[in-house]
């Protein structure tokens, strides 16, 4: 796990097994029905919990979501919530979405992109452009008992170019996460997934010719939150394995797969205080992480296994049922076994939903850790995002989407190689669009996005681009 990471996430884990109906859950036979539906869940998990799908096609095609996907650029990672903060607020999937399914409820959803990209290599001139077809497919399980909670989710992205073959991807997550009540506010969060990504051109930390690198992951996740009157704790331990393939010639800078195949493993602890009782939390949180790669010493003889440590202070704000934000300040190291040489950095972090304006939601996204580097000069880099995604009602049925992120890779160079530059790495992204909600079931509308990418060092393999995308979105939910 990168060290420092904030605390963001999807879901919660449990299986009760159980000879009688499970707490919460009817005597009666399964039966399958349209209903209204409402979940309880905070702000902050809620937009992680609603982007979700969109995620699992990474950054290969525009999005509503910038600063959101951005984050999902950096090193994959478990994406499990702060229990102190999984009480209160409610998320509506719709007034008219979901299908009961027993103690259960079935949320579908498909989202189709056509659209047009002028520079489907990431390149500067001359440029490649492409007609775009993405696929989002989504089924999300939510249980509906009185006292625990099960999430099951299966959602992927497939990407098909008419002119550049080497860019499709095939995307997906399968996820299981949830929470065991031990008692009131004592409880058991936990979370496994399968993930499979694309590392997309035009995105940090990229070291192939044509066809991407693709990265299998299985995030593993326990978490055990108690609070004493105002007064709450958080231990959370999680391990990830990753699994990297190339489908293309990998550059000289850069480190083949099996030179990258790793596990992950994090443990930390959060302390708070509620200050003002369902309002406002402040909270100290540290953690150490292990990094292990497979290949001891990798195809350029450099060792990578490291150990890390962050601590950070942050607070949890509640202004409403829709506005949440979480904020956090601190301090990250990662250490190299073979070398004993160090990387350190000022972390912060801050993630939430605001919508103090009725007709407008915002959800800001600020991250910064260390990551693992795919590049043979450079061991690791300095990740920084900032960013804001927003929803506005214009006038029903008409709504305006998009947002805006930046991203800055400061590189450390690796021990031992000689006449490496300083190299930092700049990424912006911008989206706008429209949705008209032909009902609750069915939205559709333009999206434009721009996103550019240059560096201090393009020689060594820096990017240097501008893109532009333009899509037509389709969204069918049930």
């Amino acid at each position: 796990m990168s060290a420092g990471l904030s605390d963001r996430g999807l879901g919660r884990i449990f299986f009760q097994p159980a000879f009688g109906p499970l707490p919460g859950w009817p005597a009666s036979p399964m039966t399958i029905r349209a209903t209204r539906t409402q979940f309880v869940w905070s702000p902050v998990v809620g937009w992680v919990l609603l982007s979700c799908a969109a995620t699992a096609v990474h950054a290969q095609v525009d999005t509503p979501t910038p600063a959101r996907q951005t984050l999902d650029q950096q090193t994959p990672q478990v994406d499990l919530p702060d229990g102190s903060s999984s009480a209160g607020g409610t998320i509506e999937k719709g007034n008219e979405l979901g299908i009961s399914v027993g103690a259960f409820t079935l949320y579908p959803e498909l989202d189709l992109n056509l659209g047009y990209d002028d520079n489907v290599f990431a390149t500067p001139a001359p440029t490649t452009a492409s007609a775009v077809a993405v696929i989002r497919p989504t089924l999300e399980l939510r249980s509906e008992w009185l006292n625990h909670s099960l999430r099951l989710l299966a959602s992927g992205g497939f990407g098909f170019y008419a002119s550049a073959p080497t860019q499709n991807f095939q995307n997906y997550v399968v996820q299981a996460d949830g929470r065991l009540d031990i008692r009131t506010d004592f409880w058991l969060t936990g979370l496994i997934a399968f993930k499979r990504n694309t590392e997309a051109l035009g995105t940090p930390n990229v070291s192939f010719a044509q066809a991407p690198t693709v990265v299998d992951s299985v995030p593993i996740e326990l978490s055990l939150y108690q609070k004493f009157n105002r007064l709450f704790y958080q231990l959370s331990a999680s391990a990830t394995k990753y699994w990297y393939y190339d489908y293309s010639t990998i550059t000289s800078l850069g480190l083949p797969a099996a030179s990258r195949d790793r596990t992950e493993y994090e443990e930390k602890l959060r302390i708070g205080y509620e200050v003002v009782a369902d309002r406002f939390s402040v909270f100290i949180s540290p953690g150490i992480n292990q990094r292990v790669y497979v290949d001891t010493v990798n195809s350029a003889g450099q060792q990578r296994d490291s150990t890390g440590w962050n601590i950070g202070v942050g607070a949890l704000l509640t202004l409403s049922a829709k506005s949440s934000l979480e904020g956090s300040v601190g301090a990250t190291g990662q250490t190299y076994t073979a070398t004993g040489t160090s990387t350190s950095a000022t972390t912060f972090s801050l993630s939430g939903t605001w919508n103090g304006y009725e007709p407008l939601t915002l959800r800001p996204a600020l991250m910064r850790t260390i990551n693992e580097s795919a590049l043979v000069n450079y061991q690791n880099y300095v990740s920084t995002v900032a960013g804001i995604d927003f929803t506005y009602d214009i006038h029903y049925p008409w709504k305006a989407v998009g947002g805006f992120s930046f991203n800055t890779a400061d590189y450390t160079p690796a021990p031992g190689v000689s006449g490496v530059n300083p190299r930092t790495d700049y990424f912006v992204k911008a989206s706008i669009g429209l949705l008209y909600e032909v009902n609750p079931h069915y939205s559709i509308g333009p999206l434009y996005e721009y996103s550019q990418g240059t560096s201090t060092d393009v020689p060594a393999g820096g990017p240097q681009y501008s893109r532009n995308f333009f899509s037509i979105r389709l969204v069918a939910r049930r």
